[in-house]
């Protein structure tokens, strides 16, 4: 028996006793873990095929720059569609053909005087090596040497499959290259019937949304692009000239692997740099690799004050904290790829989101199964 006055628990008083707070919490918790779920099957299937997104992917960025040239030239050129599509392409693989061909003959051009300054640095190491605080004998030295010559002999078989490795590479990296030039040109002249076409996926009510968001996100997306050429161009154009000043050898050369390195934000400018202020190094010694240096950290100021909210306020607000982030992440979960393709992603899903938020939502009704909030007893008189 029980007490007089005193009721067993039922359900309905047990669910009572769960408070508002936890109830959002358990809501919010199983929400999430559906997302973190799709998120990772998601990238178990990015990671099944690579290739084919990250060539995607890099279409997609190829687009966002040539579009404005191609909606130009079509308005100037007469005819199909596919003329102007075809040149917009034309002039953007021209571009990075010429900028490959440009870094192959410099590099072979001054490749014996490369090799030669390789020389007198492994020479000046031994000496340090030798006469530096360390006093190496010369006879540690030689057996230094001779371990890496047999550690290179006895890992020959490896070399030869990295080797094959390596073919295989390069013949994907064709295919690859085939896939971009294709998906690329189907973009520009078709973008508006895949969008049409994706824009069907979503259910009738959310397509406008879904449209003025995407068109947003992708004008941000274009504007980034955009923006970080001229921002890489700015960098490389600089870093020559002063290479130049001092006399470096392959200067051009090593101002297009600076423009290059520009497209990745941080990392890549750090990594270019650091390679010219060792070619300044071993060419004039400290004094021209500390001149280098200090360019190099001037123009990352620049860039972060001047060149950033001059160029992409505009079309990007992204955060610098937000981009530092987004490129370790990126570079962490992918390598160079997910440090290439981090802050265009942040770009995108940035302005996408915002005008999502922006737009109110057309005939939208709470969920049946979500919590329902505390009653209001402000207005309850007391009994």
């Amino acid at each position: 028996m029980t007490e007089r006055g005193i009721q067993p628990p039922t359900q309905h008083s047990a669910d009572a006793t769960v408070t508002w707070g936890v109830r959002v919490a358990a809501a919010w918790t199983w929400r999430l873990l559906v997302i973190f779920a799709g998120l990772y099957l998601l990238t178990r299937i990015f990671l099944r095929v690579e290739l084919v997104a990250v060539s995607f992917i890099l279409a997609l960025l190829l687009t966002a720059v040539l579009n404005p040239l191609q909606r130009r030239l079509s308005l100037i050129i007469p005819g199909p569609k596919s003329i102007s599509t075809a040149l917009a392409l034309l002039v953007g693989v021209a571009a990075l053909a010429a900028v490959g061909w440009f870094v192959v003959w410099q590099i072979t051009t001054h490749w014996q005087q490369l090799g030669d300054q390789v020389t007198n640095l492994v020479s000046q190491t031994r000496d340090w090596l030798r006469t530096g605080p360390l006093h190496l004998k010369s006879s540690d030295i030689n057996k230094l040497a001779d371990n890496i010559t047999n550690a290179i002999k006895k890992n020959q078989g490896q070399l030869i499959s990295s080797a094959i490795a390596t073919v295989r590479s390069v013949a994907e990296a064709l295919g690859a290259l085939l896939l971009i030039l294709l998906s690329t040109f189907f973009l520009l002249r078709d973008g508006e019937d895949i969008w049409a076409w994706t824009l069907r996926l979503f259910p009738r009510p959310a397509q406008e949304r879904v449209n003025r968001a995407g068109r947003a996100g992708w004008g941000s997306l274009g504007g980034y692009m955009r923006g970080q050429v001229l921002i890489a161009l700015f960098h490389g154009v600089s870093v020559t000239i002063v290479l130049l000043i001092l006399h470096i050898p392959l200067a051009a050369a090593l101002g297009v692997l600076i423009f290059l390195g520009s497209f990745i934000p941080l990392i890549g400018l750090t990594v270019t740099g650091a390679l010219c202020t060792g070619v300044a190094l071993l060419e004039h010694g400290v004094t021209a690799a500390v001149v280098v240096a200090v360019s190099i950290i001037v123009l990352v100021q620049l860039e972060a004050h001047l060149l950033q909210p001059v160029i992409m306020s505009r079309s990007v607000k992204v955060h610098p904290l937000a981009i530092a982030f987004a490129v370790l992440t990126g570079t962490i979960l992918a390598g160079i790829v997910g440090a290439l393709f981090a802050v265009p992603l942040v770009a995108f899903l940035n302005t996408t989101i915002q005008e999502l938020r922006r737009v109110p939502v057309v005939d939208a009704e709470p969920s049946a199964d979500a919590p329902a909030p505390p009653p209001d007893t402000s207005q309850t008189s007391p009994s």
